[in-house]
């Protein structure tokens, strides 16, 4: 009895790490990640600035919430504000809410353009429409 469980012991290990594995590598294809430009206006210790950034979205879906890292340059200041946020993403802009810092936490505001889709580039370059894993689901072929 002892040699099963300690087999059975081995055999779960081995497979909670495959079905580990599995879900870890099949994340990154679940979303796409986008990237976009645009102004933000930081408030925080009694001072508001304007700045330029750059945010990477979590997913490139059209009319979504989603989460934002970024880095500002901050024009009033002349320093750079690290930020982590959400934002709403509409056809090729964005608007977002996000937490700053650039040596003191601070709330701002960010909108701009997003990026073109790897979609839309690839449709408009071969004239053909990608096969997205996510929407052939239940197809034959």
């Amino acid at each position: 009895m002892q040699r099963r469980t300690g087999y059975l012991s081995r055999y779960t290990k081995a497979t909670g790490a495959a079905c580990a594995a599995l879900i870890i590598a099949a994340a990154p294809v679940q979303a796409d990640p986008t990237i976009g430009f645009g102004l933000s206006i930081s408030y925080g210790q009694q001072k508001v600035d304007t700045g330029v950034g750059v945010r990477v979205f979590s997913d490139n879906e059209r009319d979504s919430n989603v989460a934002s890292v970024g880095l500002d340059y901050m024009l009033i200041s002349q320093s750079w504000r690290a930020t982590i946020g959400a934002a709403h993403l509409d056809d090729d802009t964005y608007v977002g809410l996000d937490l700053g810092f650039d040596g003191d936490f601070d709330f701002g505001v960010s909108a701009g353009w997003l990026k073109e889709q790897t979609e839309q580039v690839f449709a408009q370059a071969t004239g053909l429409q990608p096969i997205i894993p996510d929407q052939s689901l239940g197809q034959r072929r």
